[in-house]
């Protein structure tokens, strides 16, 4: 009876010390939100001029209104971006918007912004009416749209336009 208790507190205290030693701290995490069936493409090996070229997988799409993990950008000679969202599978930046949560970066305005508040169903912001004065404010996460839009949330559902970081 002793060994088997003691045998017990042995593995409890060995699963207790093990478990907190693999622990792994995701600070920023960044995916793409699709507005509408957006295409994949498969990107070819490094070209020379440090650009890729990209080919349409077919039959292959994301779904409408999905989020997808992204950890790289890529861009072909045209000049075109691409975001990746799994293993050789690729989305134009073009057809997404990209979110980067986590960031916790301060961001400086030297005058008033308008403030805009997000639908978190459709990506759409909309002028609520008020502005955010000159200052120094958190951030701690960036959504920038399809077409060069992007925006920085400084409080509770409320974004400034067009703020580089």
């Amino acid at each position: 009876m002793k060994k088997r208790n003691s045998m017990i507190i042995f593995c409890l205290s060995s699963i207790v010390l093990f478990s907190f030693q693999n622990i792994t701290e995701v600070k920023a995490v960044s995916f793409v939100h699709t507005f509408k069936k957006t295409p994949v493409v498969s990107r070819s090996e490094q070209n020379d001029d440090f650009t890729y070229n990209f080919n349409r997988i077919n039959r292959r799409n994301l779904k409408a209104k999905t989020d997808w993990f992204t950890d790289k950008i890529g861009k072909n000679s045209g000049n075109d971006h691409y975001y990746r969202v799994a293993t050789n599978e690729w989305v134009s930046t073009d057809d997404v918007a990209l979110v980067n949560r986590n960031v916790d970066r301060p961001i400086t305005i030297s005058t008033g912004h308008n403030i805009w508040k997000l639908n978190y169903k459709t990506y759409e912001f909309s002028y609520t009416g008020r502005r955010l004065s000159a200052g120094t404010w958190a951030s701690n996460e960036r959504v920038q749209l399809p077409r060069g839009i992007s925006y920085c949330k400084v409080g509770p559902n409320e974004w400034v336009q067009n703020i580089h970081y």
